[in-house]
């Protein structure tokens, strides 16, 4: 345990200037001083480590961290297996099972041509398939679903 010897300059609006043996100065909540203090009452003040408090606190956090896991962590989004149907020479239709994403809901679903945003997927959470046009025969292409 520390003890540190405060002479009190200033009491003010709730706040007291103490200044320390050497010349520090520190601002500290007035309630907290002894009753019957005022300027130029020295005051000693007591520092010391709660170990018990920290300890609880740690505890607290990794429970935390724990509860949060347990929830969050465990179930691992799946990818979703991309699949053509009904391919002709100028559409395709790409199908996909429900997309499963754990505790998360899925915000937004974009399809992407070659690497190049093509659209988005109206409804996400139960859209699982889209129709592209306009394509061209003998051309290959790369289709990837983007959340």
């Amino acid at each position: 345990m520390e003890k540190f010897t405060f002479t009190v300059g200033k009491l003010d609006a709730g706040m007291a200037i103490l200044i320390g043996e050497r010349a520090h100065l520190i601002e500290f909540p007035s309630i907290l001083l002894p009753p019957g203090v005022s300027s130029g009452s020295i005051v000693n003040i007591s520092v010391n480590r709660n170990q018990a408090a920290e300890n609880a606190h740690l505890s607290e956090f990794w429970a935390l961290q724990d509860q949060i896991l347990n929830e969050y962590g465990i179930d691992l989004p799946v990818a979703p297996d991309l699949k053509l149907r009904h391919i002709t020479q100028t559409s395709v239709t790409l199908e996909w099972p429900h997309i499963e994403l754990a505790k998360a809901n899925i915000r937004c679903l974009e399809i992407y041509k070659n690497g190049q945003r093509l659209a988005l997927i109206p409804n996400p959470k139960s859209n699982t398939s889209t129709k592209l046009s306009s394509l061209q025969s003998n051309e290959e292409y790369t289709f990837q679903l983007v959340l």
